[in-house]
């Protein structure tokens, strides 16, 4: 193994940053370099994502997304792991888990949606593992986003599926969504203090969900559905010729009556594709999304702190769309 280095990103050019994020992500584009500060939360705290560097080039990369935790009236630091990268020709040779684990001493504290490949490296550093994270799909235009029957473009089938579907709701009053406003981060973070969490929990304030929702790169396509009291805040974009809305946050008790069959009315009315929702295993899931495509995602984490690692044990009670990169993982949209 050659001699490396460890830097920071904020002292990497941000040509260097793009020649290399072209070589290992296809769907990261220009606009994620001017965007960078935001996708990472850099300048929330002194925590900020690394790569790793042989004969002054670019070979690997760790993102992070600062936030806290909360357990029994305790809140720890904690970051994401995010945008786990190694240039292809070099993979297997090592410089994945010494980045993880020069990544490792940022925080104490650290948790991350991935993918098995990653979850590989992270168990050989004794992270643990939770498996209560579901991701529920809810397709509209089932023919354009089934893998076996989407390339024969059956319109008419699609279009017999939106006539049922409208029919079904036509009783169901259409709603109509508004941007994110102040008023609305105010009151969700409002919402959130209220909240009588026995459990490992994400930290909500303010601060937090005006970095989310308004100075998000995104902040036009986030929408605000609400109906006697629920609400749903949902993303809605273009990703591969499918139109999706994937929803980032919500107060709903997840039945078949409520907020969500407004959403679907509206998703119909537009043109929507599929939906995306997560949904926790504790939490009362929502059937009439899980019942179509779910997915379980690995949900792993490592701390040095016994109380909190007992807790992750559960999972996280409070997670959803808007938490981690999960929502906008693939960038150039």
């Amino acid at each position: 193994m050659k001699n490396y280095i460890i830097k920071k990103i904020s002292t990497i050019s941000n040509d260097q940053l793009f020649e290399f994020y072209a070589k290992v992500n296809k769907n990261i584009g220009k606009s994620f370099i001017t965007n960078l500060r935001w996708y990472y939360r850099i300048g929330y705290n002194s925590f900020e994502p690394i790569v790793i560097i042989v004969e002054d080039k670019i070979i690997g990369h760790a993102g992070l997304i600062p936030g806290e935790i909360e357990n029994q009236s305790q809140k720890y630091s904690a970051i994401w792991f995010t945008d786990f990268f190694i240039l292809p020709e070099l993979r297997s040779k090592g410089y994945g888990q010494i980045l993880a684990e020069e990544w490792m001493r940022i925080c104490p504290n650290q948790i991350t949606f991935c993918n098995d490949l990653s979850l590989k490296i992270f168990k050989k550093l004794n992270w643990k593992c939770n498996f209560s994270i579901n991701r529920n799909i809810y397709p509209i235009n089932t023919f354009k986003i089934a893998p076996v029957i989407k390339n024969f473009g059956l319109n008419t089938a699609d279009n017999l599926i939106r006539y049922f579907l409208k029919k079904s709701l036509k009783e169901k009053k259409l709603v109509k969504p508004v941007k994110i406003s102040e008023l609305i981060i105010r009151n969700l973070a409002n919402l959130e203090k209220e909240k009588k969490l026995n459990a490992a929990a994400l930290t909500r304030d303010e601060s937090w969900f005006r970095w989310r929702l308004i100075e998000t790169p995104y902040k036009n396509d986030i929408f605000f559905f609400e109906e006697q009291g629920e609400f749903i805040i949902g993303h809605v974009f273009n990703q591969n010729k499918i139109k999706r809305l994937n929803i980032l946050y919500t107060n709903s008790v997840n039945n078949k009556e409520g907020i969500f069959r407004a959403v679907i009315k509206w998703s119909l009315e537009n043109k929507i594709d599929f939906i995306w929702y997560l949904t926790s295993k504790f939490t009362n899931s929502n059937k009439f999304f899980s019942i179509f495509f779910k997915k379980n995602l690995n949900f792993a984490f490592n701390t040095s702190s016994f109380d909190l690692s007992q807790a992750l044990e559960k999972g996280l009670v409070n997670t959803q769309g808007i938490d981690s990169d999960i929502d906008y993982i693939k960038r150039n949209r």
